[in-house]
């Protein structure tokens, strides 16, 4: 069952959802991006942490009133490609890199791919523009 909730990090009450599952629930906050679940509590901190990025940890939040943390999401859509958080803790942003087909220069090295992502060109989004990069990216509508 899925159902709108209140934010934990930016208190939006319109892009955030909760997927509730048997044995728990899941997160996702369309404007500021962050993810959670009712698993990501103190006790799995450690385990959870090892799986995410330097950045991700750093940017990291507790919910006391659920007693678990949010984290900046990943997205990666095979394809349609990557959405993910670049920067330093205190200057960081959303970017939505493509999949593109590999430059004829860079194919010797990669010669078991025909697509890469291309982070180079990547564009950005402010903290809060994270439902434009998934629009963009064409996995979600107006919400």
């Amino acid at each position: 069952m899925e159902r709108v909730v209140n934010c934990s990090i930016c208190n939006d009450v319109n892009h955030c959802f909760e997927e509730v599952q048997e044995e728990y629930s899941s997160f996702m906050c369309f404007h500021c991006g962050f993810m959670s679940d009712t698993r990501f509590t103190t006790e799995n901190d450690s385990q959870v942490e090892q799986n995410a990025s330097i950045l991700t940890n750093k940017l990291k939040q507790f919910d006391e009133e659920r007693g678990i943390y949010w984290f900046p999401s990943v997205v990666n859509m095979g394809t349609l490609g990557i959405i993910y958080p670049e920067g330093t803790e205190e200057k960081w942003c959303w970017k939505y890199a493509k999949v593109i087909p590999i430059p004829e220069e860079k194919k010797a090295a990669m010669s078991n791919y025909e697509n890469m992502l291309d982070t180079d060109n990547a564009k950005s989004y402010d903290k809060f523009d994270f439902l434009m990069a998934c629009q963009d990216m064409g996995i979600a509508k107006d919400i």
